[in-house]
Order: structure tokens, then C-alpha cells, then sequence
């Protein structure tokens, strides 16, 4: 493969080289597709000027390019490229095949197919892909024989954008009248919604916004919809043609223009904070006299690397406690079956140990209350398990908070109350700061009377002290009350993340990030999450928070709640967040964080995906890039 060195008229960087960029090159080389880290310079792909190149599409990882290749637009097939082996696969049959895209899972792929009179929207469900097809190699290419699935659509199809579960995408309708409409389809209730006319859609890694090129008054430019204010701006009005607008995982735009050269195009950028505020302040990231780069992709942050671990054994539970130590995984007790439902062999005490060593999961001793909605800390060969969310009989609802500490001695594999908590306490924090344990936040779901479901929030700050097994109560209080949150541990001072507000019957997200510092006692809020969130998890790297999942309002009404897949990161240094363009294995909320020596282990949580209600046992790991 031939590199091709180019500097453009402004040099550009994305974030310190860490996404990496497909597009379509067209000049005296044919269709091409480019990559790059930086827009300083780019490599080709494709080199056979005999063969149409076209549409390159790029997943999160950065690890897959796909895009299709023909002597001609009837004899076009997808061509999947490995960027690590430098391996390529053809996938299917030859025909009309157009821009093919990845949902985010990396589960299925998108493109338009033609079928008789137009095209349709199609797609590979790529988790069978290996599993029920055994590929014919020649010449070192392997070529899969897949059959596609038709989406049921009332009309032609182009430029599918699929959402992080593939369970609803965006893509352009032409109608009978050819008339371009930008529509979000759901494949679930088959329900579709159209968002404006215009071509070309491209959903942000956020998936908060839709960008697409209109034309109006015979000129075409880039508009950018807000999927949940339901709302549009128009982000650019030069007189030229801007095209093919794609979002990088800081929300920047980058799209193409033939302003500096009539007919041929360079790809512009537009940072976010220009295009949210209709600023138009561009830059010119790769330009070249007398080639066009279209149709740019982009991937997520390729720094980190993520691992799916073995699955837990046993029936799947979410809202357990879990903690690494001594090269092992502790998860304990947890929550069995619908989300919302509490029957009591939904509670579960079962306590389960992952060996790094070995490489599998094994049960051991039970803890003696069953219970979920608690968290864990470590000290001195002992695994420590404070108050949970349990059943009781003689309550209506049927179900209280614990107040006992519980310890598990790892050598003699046996749980025994060792103290009682000073209150009441579950679906609260447990942060491990030296020798002492800080319970903050959460309820006692205790009901105040038959029928309450609201319990009492708390805002009492407990401190266990590991060595003398005792707790003192601290005069400073929680200034906003919370549960259902998550936090982590940075250089001795505790961080609280999202979770919801008082009241039972209905969801209040809170969006805060807070630091504690138990050396003074004081509270100070942070610059907040970029959406207002409960259930999530969180962890730490470096100087670096990362929120994995949780579930987000998408709507106005009170059943818009869904749990997302997204990973955003908080960087401590700039005090900014930002989406990472990574996703995690599932979509999920009420999963567990454990520090690990390679990065950090995310560790079950609960799932509506596949139109279901269920926990998951899934294990993976998010690190950064060299350590897995």
C-alpha cells in the first residue's frame, strides 16, 4: 500500500491521534478509500483503479473498515477490511449494495440493497456471521455467502444509521414522488417518524443528534437535528455544495464542500461549540488541487481496548456487591428476575469468586442475608458486606433495608455479623478510603406505613473503621439527597455519580458529579454529566473517570427511559467530559465497577435489550491500549 504525505492549508489533529478517519477518495487514482489518524497525511486502502470504491464506513474500535467494491455500480459487494490483521473478507452477493454502516454493538450491518424497481434497507446480523458460515478463501480474501434480512419499509432506502442496539435506525426515504424525507424507523414497533426532507443522515456517537444536507433555493448545506428537544438548525450557508456530514465523538462536525475548488471536495470541520451556536467557523482539515474526499467516517477512541471476560455462573443478577482483591472477584448477593418485581426468591445471598489465575467462576459460601442493593469493601483477608434492599413478610411492600455489617473470611470461606449500622441503608455508596469505609447516601426502603414505597433518603455520612470494627457518624450531611448512584476513589477524596432524587413513584435523574473530601469534610459540585443518569457505573483511570451505561430520559413522556451502552469520560485535567465513541458489550444500568490490574472489570447489571427484562451475567474489561 502506497502513503500518500499531504499537508493541508490548516493543519488539524484529532484529540492527540486517538480516532481514526475513512473517506472516499476520487481523483486520477479512480474511487478510493482513505484512512487516517490525523488529516496531516493518508493512507489508501484500495489501490485498483479498475474497481469502484465507495461508502467506507468504520467501526468504533477502529479495528473494521467496510465499504463497497465493483467494476461497475450493478456488480458492487461489501468488502470487509481488518485493520489489525490487514485481512479482507467479501460479504454476500454482487449487486447494487450502498453505503454499508456498523450499529454500534458491531452486531449487525446496514446498507441499501436493490430489490426490483428501488432500494431497500438490508441488513447482516453479524453475530451469526462466523457461526453458521464457513467462509471459501482465494487468494488470502475469505468470501462469506450471507443472505440478508429485509426491514420492512413502505419505501426506497438509503444511508441507514443505525442506533447503538440496532433496534432503530435513520436513513433517507425516497417515495414514489422521489421526494428525500430523513425518517427514524423503529424495527421493534415498526413505527416510523420523519424528521425533515434532506439526504444523507448521520446519527452523532451520543445519538443525541442527526445530521444531514438539505437543499434549499438549488443550494445544499448541512442541518443538524436534536432528537430529544425535537428541534433544527441550520449550520452552514455557503453558496457551495456541503455534503456528507458525520460526527467525530466530541460532537465536532465534519462534512465536505467544494467552496475552494468548484466540483472538488475537501472535508471541513466545525467544532461543536461553532455549529450548536450557528457560528459557522470552519476549518479545512485535507484538501488537495483536483481531489475529492467525500463521505468521511469516523471511529471512537481507539486508545482503549476492551475484553469480554467469563460469563457468571449461576441465574443472571444485577445490584449485587462486588470488589477485586487478591487477584480474585468477589460478587455477592444481587437481584434475580423482571426489574421492579421483588418476590422473595428474587433476593439472593449466593457469593460467587472469579480467579484470574484460573481463569473461571466458582460458588462459595452463602452470605446470611439475602439481599441486593449494597456494595462491598476489603481489608485484611476479609470482604466486608453493609445493610442491602431484602425481603420481609410482614411489611407492606414486602421489603426493608438491612442495618448489619457482614464479613466473609476468604481462608476459612464463612460470612458472620461483625457490627450494626447505624442506620438502616441500601442502594447507597461504600467508598474504601485507608482503613475507613464512608457509607453515604441511599434509603432506608423500610416502609413508614403500609403502602409507602418512598422509604426515607438519607442524608447521614457513616464511617466504619476497619480496624476496630466500629462506626462514628460524621455532623457534615449529604447537601443532595440520592440513591441508585455510583462513585469511585481519586487520591483519597470519594466521587458521587448521577442517580436519582427522593420519591419512589417516578424517576428524578440527577446529573451531578461531587466531590467529597473526607480530610475536611466539604462537598463541591463538579462540572456535571453531559445527561442526567441513574444506575450507572462508574470507574477510574489514571486521571480519568469513566460512567459505563445507565438509563437516560429519550422523550418527554414518563415511560421515555432507556439503558444505554454509552461510555463518557471525565478527564480531571481539563474538567471536561466528553463521549469516548466506545460502547459497551450491551445495554445496561445497575452494573458493578471492580478495579483490576489491567483496567477496570464491568460486571453484570440489568438489560431491556432484545424487548426483554432480565439481568445479565456478562464480564468485560475496558483498558487502556496495551494493557489486555
Amino acid at each position: 500500500m502506497k502513503n500518500i504525505f499531504f499537508f493541508a492549508t490548516f493543519l488539524f489533529c484529532f484529540s492527540a491521534f486517538c480516532e481514526q478517519s475513512v473517506f472516499l477518495v476520487e481523483g486520477q487514482a479512480g474511487k478510493q478509500i482513505g484512512m487516517t489518524s490525523d488529516f496531516s497525511h493518508f493512507t489508501y486502502l484500495t489501490e485498483d483503479k479498475s474497481q469502484l470504491s465507495l461508502y467506507p464506513d468504520i467501526s468504533s474500535d477502529g479495528d473494521w473498515v467496510t465499504y463497497v467494491q465493483g467494476n461497475d455500480k450493478d456488480s458492487l459487494q461489501i468488502v470487509v477490511y481488518n485493520s489489525k490483521t490487514l485481512k479482507k473478507e467479501i460479504w454476500g452477493e454482487k449487486g447494487f449494495i450502498l453505503h454499508p454502516r456498523f450499529s454500534r454493538n458491531g452486531d449487525k450491518l446496514f446498507f441499501s440493497l436493490k430489490m426490483g424497481s428501488g432500494n431497500k434497507i438490508v441488513y447482516y446480523d453479524l453475530s451469526k456471521l462466523r457461526t453458521n458460515n464457513i467462509p471459501i478463501e482465494v487468494a488470502g480474501i475469505k468470501y462469506f455467502a450471507l443472505a440478508p434480512t429485509l426491514l420492512d419499509l413502505p419505501d426506497q432506502g438509503y444511508f441507514p444509521s443505525p442506533y447503538q442496539e440496532g433496534d432503530k435506525i435513520i436513513y433517507q426515504k425516497n417515495d414514489s414522488a422521489n421526494k428525500r424525507q430523513i425518517v427514524i424507523y423503529s424495527l421493534i414497533d415498526k413505527k416510523e417518524e420523519i424528521i425533515d426532507e434532506g439526504m444523507a443522515p448521520s446519527l452523532s456517537k451520543d445519538e443525541r443528534y442527526v445530521a444531514y444536507t438539505k437543499k434549499i433555493e438549488n443550494n445544499w448545506d448541512i442541518y443538524v437535528y436534536d432528537l430529544l428537544e425535537k428541534t433544527k438548525i441550520k449550520v452552514t450557508s455557503h453558496f457551495a455544495s456541503d455534503f456528507a456530514p458525520t460526527f467525530d465523538r466530541l460532537g465536532d462536525l465534519i462534512y465536505c464542500s467544494d467552496r475552494l475548488e468548484s466540483g472538488v471536495f475537501s472535508l471541513f470541520k466545525q467544532e461543536k461549540k461553532s455549529w450548536a451556536q450557528q457560528k459557522e467557523i470552519e476549518k479545512v482539515i485535507l484538501t488537495r488541487p483536483g481531489v475529492s474526499f467525500y463521505a468521511p467516517k469516523i471511529s471512537g477512541d481507539i486508545s482503549f481496548e476492551q475484553k469480554v471476560e467469563a460469563k457468571m455462573i449461576g441465574e443472571p443478577r444485577s445490584s449485587f456487591g462486588s470488589i477485586a482483591y487478591d487477584n480474585k472477584i468477589f460478587v455477592v448477593g444481587g437481584h434475580q428476575g423482571a426489574e421492579h418485581t421483588y418476590p422473595p426468591e428474587s433476593f439472593t445471598a449466593r457469593t460467587t469468586i472469579y480467579n484470574f489465575a484460573q481463569k473461571k467462576w466458582i460458588d462459595v459460601k452463602e452470605r446470611n442475608f439475602k439481599a441486593h442493593g449494597f456494595a462491598l469493601a476489603a481489608y485484611n483477608r476479609f470482604i466486608y458486606a453493609f445493610g442491602g434492599f431484602s425481603y420481609e413478610e410482614n411489611n407492606k411492600p414486602k421489603w426493608k433495608s438491612l442495618d448489619v455489617v457482614e464479613r466473609y473470611d476468604i481462608d476459612k470461606d464463612e460470612w458472620k455479623v461483625v457490627a450494626q449500622m447505624p442506620v438502616r441503608r441500601s442502594s447507597n455508596i461504600v467508598a474504601t478510603v485507608g482503613s475507613k469505609v464512608y457509607l453515604i447516601g441511599g434509603w432506608d426502603s423500610t416502609p413508614k406505613f403500609p403502602g409507602d414505597i418512598d422509604g426515607t433518603f438519607l442524608d447521614q455520612i457513616d464511617v466504619y473503621d476497619l480496624e476496630t470494627n466500629s462506626f462514628t457518624t460524621l455532623t457534615t450531611k449529604l447537601p443532595k439527597l440520592r440513591r441508585a448512584f455510583s462513585s469511585f476513589v481519586r487520591n483519597g477524596k470519594i466521587y458521587l455519580v448521577g442517580g436519582i432524587s427522593e420519591g419512589g413513584t417516578h424517576f428524578n435523574l440527577i446529573r451531578n458529579l461531587t466531590e467529597f473530601d473526607p480530610a475536611t469534610n466539604e462537598f463541591k459540585e463538579l462540572p456535571p454529566l453531559p445527561f442526567a443518569t441513574f444506575a450507572p457505573a462508574a470507574g477510574l483511570l489514571d486521571d480519568r473517570a469513566f460512567i459505563f451505561g445507565g438509563m437516560i430520559k429519550i422523550g418527554t413522556s414518563e415511560e421515555d427511559y432507556q439503558y444505554v451502552r454509552h461510555i463518557y469520560q471525565f478527564d480531571f485535567n481539563s474538567m471536561s467530559w466528553s463521549h469516548t465513541g466506545r460502547y459497551l458489550h450491551e445495554s445496561k444500568g445497575f452494573s458493578q465497577v471492580v478495579n483490576l490490574s489491567q483496567g477496570l472489570g464491568i460486571l453484570g447489571g440489568h438489560s431491556y435489550q432484545d424487548n426483554s427484562d432480565h439481568p445479565l451475567d456478562t464480564f468485560e474489561i475496558f483498558a487502556d491500549h496495551g494493557h489486555l
